[in-house]
């Protein structure tokens, strides 16, 4: 199993890595914009995305368009901070498996994340 975590916060980039490799034994890679999750998706095979919302440049659902343009089916999860009814409408709107707030305490958010990591990846979506 091997994620792409995309995220702006190079400190929340470090933190997911983290807990997501030593708690939940799920490897990842992470990149800190969106134009080099695009470049990294073109060459290498994730099992998942994990992007957050609010990014300078491009936006998670924009990026999420991009990928499913670009005819990647890797699923989708998007991970933010952002708490509205729009962008979690527009996630799924626009092909996201998955929209998970970053709220709480961190070692529960990770549980859920990678609950749902194993879920979309078990359920073949994308494939």
């Amino acid at each position: 199993m091997k994620v792409l975590l995309v995220d702006d916060d190079p400190l929340f980039l470090e933190l997911s890595k983290t807990f997501l490799e030593l708690f939940h034994d799920i490897a990842s890679d992470t990149v800190d914009s969106a134009r080099e999750a695009l470049q990294k998706l073109e060459k290498d095979t994730y099992d998942v995305v994990v992007s957050d919302y609010d990014m300078p440049f491009m936006d998670g659902i924009t990026l999420l368009k991009t990928i499913r343009d670009k005819s990647i089916n890797t699923p989708f999860i998007l991970f933010t901070g952002v708490n509205r009814d729009e962008i979690m409408h527009q996630a799924i709107e626009n092909g996201a498996n998955s929209f998970i707030q970053k709220i709480g305490d961190p070692r529960t958010q990770y549980s859920e994340l990678s609950e749902r990591i194993w879920q979309v990846v078990s359920s073949g979506a994308g494939c």
